[in-house]
C-alpha cells in the first residue's frame, strides 16, 4: 500500500511538472525591460537613459534597481559599501 501511495504522488509530481512546462511554453512573449537585481520586477526600460527617466536606481558595481529601497537591501545583504566622496579618500 505505501509502494502505491509513493507512486502516486510522484506521478501526481509528474504531473504538476508537466502542466508547469505546458504553461510556460503557451507564454509567446516574455516581458520585455531589465529586471531589478534584488526583486527581480521587470522595469520597463531597456537603455541608460530610459531607466534613469522611469526612476529606476543604477549601482555602478551591481546594475539596475527598481527603487532606492532595492537598492539598499541589496548593499546590506552583500554588504556593499557606498565609495568615499573624493574628498575622504585618502591621498597617495
Amino acid at each position: 500500500m505505501a509502494s502505491l501511495a509513493r507512486q502516486a504522488s510522484k506521478f501526481q509530481l509528474a504531473g504538476t511538472m508537466l502542466d508547469f512546462l505546458r504553461r510556460r511554453s503557451a507564454r509567446t512573449q516574455e516581458p520585455e525591460g531589465t529586471a531589478c537585481q534584488w526583486c527581480r520586477k521587470v522595469i520597463p526600460a531597456k537603455t541608460n537613459e530610459e531607466l534613469f527617466l522611469v526612476g529606476a536606481v543604477l549601482d555602478p558595481l551591481a546594475g539596475w534597481f527598481c527603487s532606492t529601497p532595492c537598492a539598499q537591501h541589496y548593499g546590506i545583504r552583500f554588504r556593499v559599501q557606498a565609495p568615499l566622496p573624493a574628498s575622504n579618500r585618502p591621498r597617495r
